[in-house]
């Protein structure tokens, strides 16, 4: 663009290692690299975080008609109220939301957040100033039809991720040195929460034994929120009954280079997870070389594309598990088509190329 112009980046929280995020910090950065001003406002803000609180954006929306950029996830007020006060063409990154469904006998506080947070969805959807929607994949996409979003509204763009530096940052030693001698049959990374499919994973490793005879050591990575331990009590007593307690690592939240160290010492990535509006660590495990057998639901297989492999019987599961640990030729053919795929639809280039693409057509629209 011939002359700069301002941004607003508003969304609910930035700390490290995010997706939303993340996905907040890679769109300043392309539209910088465009000559852009951006600036990000977020309620929630790490010690020494990007961000600025929500003052400043009152202030700015006050004096500017800036770009605004809305990050939508669970439930935030304030961001609501912040975006009616916006002046300038809006578009919000519709990052779906977790139906409320999933937790209802594990945390009434998290049901009452997704309702909340899916009616601010439907709020959203039936705002007509929005310029355009950008959902993650063409599964929230149709979501966002169904609440009456107009097709032409709607630009279906993949969330921007960390892949890159993933690939590039040390596993951490002692990590590494601990799970070399104990490596992950099957790997999951993803939030600790009922959504994700850990408890089907556990039956598909109890069909294995089954069927195969052999152990499969299943590591789960991902945050641990106090309000859901339940959840985990739930996973540890299916792992007793299904003979599977000393085969579960549950490691909770790892650094950069823990989770480094996690992704080196696995031999493949299972998510059997029931709702995802993308699940970046696909993209992570198809980058860093990782065969990927999934489950049909939701996003994932719109994300995959071409690559992996999708099933959705629990037998199918065990036996392609079995043939992608012993069958290496099939691996290394897995892991190629994987990777091409991803990579010819979500590399960085790829995705800054689609956003300004759109920023352009929004701004080109807007009246002066």
């Amino acid at each position: 663009m011939a002359h700069q112009r301002d941004a607003a980046i508003l969304l609910p929280s930035l700390s490290e290692g995010d997706a939303t995020g993340t996905d907040a910090l890679r769109m300043r950065a392309a539209l910088e690299g465009a000559g852009w001003r951006v600036r990000i406002f977020a309620t929630d803000r790490s010690p020494g975080s990007a961000a600025e609180d929500l003052d400043a954006a009152r202030r700015f929306l006050r004096n500017k008609k800036p770009l605004v950029i809305y990050h939508q996830g669970t439930r935030w007020d304030a961001g609501l109220a912040l975006l009616r006060r916006a002046r300038g063409p809006v578009l919000v990154r519709d990052h779906n939301v977790t139906p409320a469904e999933f937790f209802r006998d594990i945390n009434d506080d998290f049901v009452r957040t997704l309702e909340v947070g899916a009616q601010a969805r439907r709020t959203l959807a039936g705002n007509g100033t929005v310029a355009r929607f950008l959902p993650c994949s063409e599964f929230s996409a149709s979501e966002l039809r169904e609440m009456g979003v107009a097709d032409e509204r709607i630009r279906v763009l993949a969330p921007f991720h960390d892949v890159d530096a993933i690939a590039a940052v040390a596993p951490d030693a002692g990590t590494l040195r601990s799970w070399a001698r104990d490596p992950a049959d099957l790997l999951f990374v993803g939030r600790l929460a009922p959504n994700k499919g850990h408890r089907r994973m556990l039956r598909v490793a109890a069909i294995y034994h089954e069927f195969f005879g052999r152990r499969l050591r299943i590591r789960l990575v991902g945050q641990r929120d106090p309000r859901l331990a339940a959840w985990e009590g739930v996973l540890h007593r299916d792992a007793v009954r299904l003979g599977l307690a000393f085969d579960l690592d549950i490691t909770g939240g790892l650094t950069a280079s823990e989770l480094k160290a996690a992704w080196l010492t696995s031999r493949i990535l299972l998510c059997c997870s029931e709702h995802e509006g993308f699940c970046v660590p696909l993209v992570e495990a198809a980058h860093l070389g990782l065969p990927i057998v999934a489950t049909p639901d939701a996003a994932v297989p719109q994300t995959l594309g071409s690559g992996g492999v999708v099933l959705g019987d629990d037998d199918e599961l065990a036996t392609a598990i079995h043939r992608l640990l012993e069958d290496g030729a099939l691996r290394d053919e897995v892991v190629a088509a994987q990777r091409r795929a991803i990579n010819e639809r979500f590399s960085a280039d790829v995705l800054a190329r689609r956003f300004l693409e759109i920023v352009d057509d929004v701004v080109a629209e807007a009246p002066r």
